[in-house]
């Protein structure tokens, strides 16, 4: 592997290791919400995903999956 190459894999673990721990935050936060409202997992995803208390969260949820999304599209897309 070249410099290049090993570069572009550390930096997409870093990122998918920050998506990772942003996607298990976003459930355990709405398993916890969940069990003291009675409510169900699925309304309480969707209640964080427009709840302005979790705006900052999402905005970061939101963006390491587009970063994500375009390094693997460029993996796919692009030859080595």
């Amino acid at each position: 592997m070249s410099t290049g190459q090993i570069i572009r894999v550390v930096l997409e673990v870093l990122v998918f290791a920050a998506w990772a721990y942003m996607t298990y935050r976003m459930v355990t936060t709405a398993q916890q919400r969940a069990a003291a409202k009675g409510d169900t997992l699925t309304a309480q995803i969707r209640a964080w995903f427009t709840s302005p208390d979790d705006k900052q969260d999402r905005n970061t949820f939101v963006w390491l999956s587009l970063v994500l999304a375009a390094m693997i599209a460029t993996n796919v897309l692009l030859p080595q």
